[in-house]
């Protein structure tokens, strides 16, 4: 994977997370808990190629029915 192609990715998962735990409501926390415990930064990657294509909010929609697919109680 390219430098650029990481740094992109890198910037998509610092963006949804930050939107997260803004329009999730809950603690920073929290929300890092929750990426960490199911593995979020691994999902945005894998799903960057469609993702780079959406929005942040279609993205943060994908990222939420992940996490409840996953068992996080949003």
């Amino acid at each position: 994977m390219s430098e650029l192609r990481q740094k992109e990715i890198l910037h998509m998962q610092i963006r949804l997370f930050r939107l997260a735990w803004m329009k999730w409501g809950v603690g920073l926390e929290k929300c890092a808990e929750w990426f960490d415990r199911f593995q979020v930064d691994r999902y945005i990657s894998e799903c960057y190629e469609i993702f780079h294509v959406q929005g942040d909010e279609a993205n943060l929609g994908e990222v939420a029915r992940y996490l409840k697919s996953q068992g996080a109680e949003l």
